[in-house]
């Protein structure tokens, strides 16, 4: 069956029994001629049914072309193919996914504990702070295993190094600071819920050194993209200055140095995001306000998501 066409069809017959500018069936027989006038018995019972036919509210034509329209969409939504819904799927399936989706939560009910607390609403601003709270303990936690995934980068950096000697020697000391993070981190989560008898000194020093590695590693990040920016620029030139060459084959190689290009802005708004939590969390006593946390977690996590999306295409 067309779907296409097959519902116009059906709205025009509707439409024309529903029309009020129609003659009753009363009326059409009553201007026929005496000959062809039925039985009387049977005149009189189709007259009290188109009485009582008249009486019937009448549909305007308008409510039954949306009903209609919605009836496709919902046909084509749930027996069609569905790609958007197929790609939310595959995001959320996804390790980076899943926990950029978390992150956002956790980040963005930061700013609505805020607004609701400037409103002077605190039950439903307490309710959102432990939803946020509860949301990072358990980004936390997913991030027991994480030493495994980095164990695997560190052998991938070594086998496959970094195009210039400083982004090599980046790379490694990087991956030394988060060698060092995760395990702090392991030990902050692991004693301040109590499952392992840790002293709450220890609990303390591995929760602030936690973020102080990471905030080293952030700090590197931005040196990193500073070598990653030279060479964008003098692949650039290079396309520029290395004389005869295709039209075609060229642009080709200018959208692959603008894709890395923008690339490279979204690290360094995710990197500049980050560097003030960093320093938050590295500091005793930071006065750092949690809206603000709020907004620059919420920022990196959309552009973490975004990339994850595009990666999952």
């Amino acid at each position: 069956m067309d779907i296409g066409t097959t519902p116009d069809n059906s709205l025009d017959s509707s439409a024309v029994l529903v029309n009020p500018g129609e003659a009753s069936y009363a009326e059409i027989v009553a201007k026929q001629p005496k000959a062809s006038v039925p039985h009387t018995s049977e005149y009189s019972e189709k007259s009290v049914t188109n009485e009582k036919d008249e009486k019937k509210p009448v549909v305007p034509v308008n409510k039954l072309r949306g009903n209609h329209i919605l009836a496709l969409a919902l046909r084509r939504m749930l027996k069609g193919p569905a790609p958007t819904l197929d790609h939310i799927i595959r995001f959320l399936s996804s390790g980076s996914g899943h926990d950029k989706f978390w992150m956002i939560t956790q980040y963005f009910t930061k700013i609505v504990v805020w607004v609701f607390a400037k409103r002077g609403q605190k039950s439903a601003s307490e309710r959102v702070r432990t939803l946020s709270n509860l949301v990072s303990d358990y980004r936390i936690m997913i991030r027991l295993t994480g030493l495994v995934p980095m164990a695997q980068y560190v052998r991938y950096a070594e086998q496959f190094p970094a195009q210039t000697g400083l982004l090599k020697w980046l790379d490694r000391v990087m991956n030394l600071t988060l060698v060092c993070y995760y395990p702090l981190e392991h030990i902050y989560w692991l004693g301040a819920h109590q499952i392992l008898p840790f002293s709450e000194k220890l609990v303390d020093f591995s929760g602030y050194w936690s973020c102080r590695f990471w905030a080293v590693w952030v700090a590197m990040q931005f040196v990193h993209l500073g070598e990653e920016y030279r060479l964008i620029k003098g692949k650039k030139q290079k396309i520029y200055t290395q004389g005869k060459i295709d039209a075609t084959k060229m642009q080709e190689e200018l959208d692959a140095v603008d894709a890395e290009a923008k690339s490279w802005k979204i690290q360094m708004l995710i990197n500049a995001c980050y560097f003030p939590l960093t320093l938050h969390w590295s500091i005793r006593g930071s006065t750092f306000p949690d809206v603000a946390v709020g907004v620059c977690g919420t920022i990196a996590a959309v552009a973490q998501a975004y990339n994850v999306w595009n990666a999952t295409a």
